[in-house]
């Protein structure tokens, strides 16, 4: 059943943010309906079919949520039987289902059960969880359809995917300060050299220099000096003269 101007009063098409990366069936986005004459409420679900086989059937659970996230109410094992829904095409939106009269502020729409035409079926398993786009590694097709990492085309329109540019990361540079003995000395260099050029620091030095005497006393010890040795010559000579 297509939704009609005349009969029901449709809301704003809402997108489904949250992803099931397991399902081979995307919910893609959904839309209220209100029935003019009776009040009746209605969803229309479209959804997209990302395996290779006939889907026939899908099984729903459907969650009205308040504004901040509450669950209102919870409606399950909604079946649409018959969908007769190709590989990688739109199905889904032709059903009216028929949802509680609570205001609510979104829908949020899980799959639970999947059979294809082969006899083959799909189930959800209690630990798959909802996640975003950026959490399953997803990425968007030009067409609007979220497709997940490891695609080259798209799983509906079969367009060519743009290829994930890779992020180098610069390592930073090590502010860690470099020990004395961190350092290797090259043979070629002697080590007071090395030492004296990287750390100008007297405390590395390998030979410690004598102090400077003053002037004076260099002075005084020359003087003395050479009196001792003048009276040195001199008792040699009276020594001398005194035993021959």
């Amino acid at each position: 059943m297509v939704v009609s101007a005349n009969r029901f009063l449709a809301e704003e098409i809402q997108l489904h943010t949250l992803l099931q990366p397991e399902s081979p069936v995307l919910i893609y986005c959904s839309r209220r309906c209100t029935e003019a004459d009776t009040g009746a409420v209605f969803a229309q679900v479209r959804m997209v079919n990302r395996s290779n086989r006939t889907i026939t059937a899908v099984m729903l659970q459907i969650e009205g949520l308040h504004t901040d996230g509450s669950v209102l109410y919870t409606l399950q094992d909604i079946i649409l039987a018959d969908c007769n829904a190709a590989p990688h095409s739109l199905f889904g939106e032709e059903r009216m289902i028929v949802l509680q009269r609570d205001a609510v502020a979104s829908l949020r729409i899980t799959v639970e059960r999947i059979a294809f035409s082969d006899g083959t079926s799909w189930r959800k398993l209690p630990e798959q969880k909802l996640l975003t786009a950026e959490q399953a590694g997803w990425r968007a097709c030009p067409c609007g359809m979220p497709n997940p990492a490891e695609n080259t085309v798209c799983d509906l329109c079969g367009a060519e995917l743009p290829e994930i540019e890779e992020t180098v990361v610069t390592p930073l540079p090590k502010t860690e300060s470099l020990k004395p003995e961190d350092v290797r000395i090259p043979d070629e260099y002697p080590p007071t050299q090395v030492i004296r050029e990287y750390y100008p620091v007297t405390v590395y030095e390998t030979e410690e220099e004598e102090p400077e005497a003053p002037k004076w006393l260099v002075i005084l010890l020359s003087v003395l000096g050479s009196l001792a040795l003048a009276a040195a010559i001199g008792f040699f000579i009276y020594c001398l003269v005194y035993f021959m």
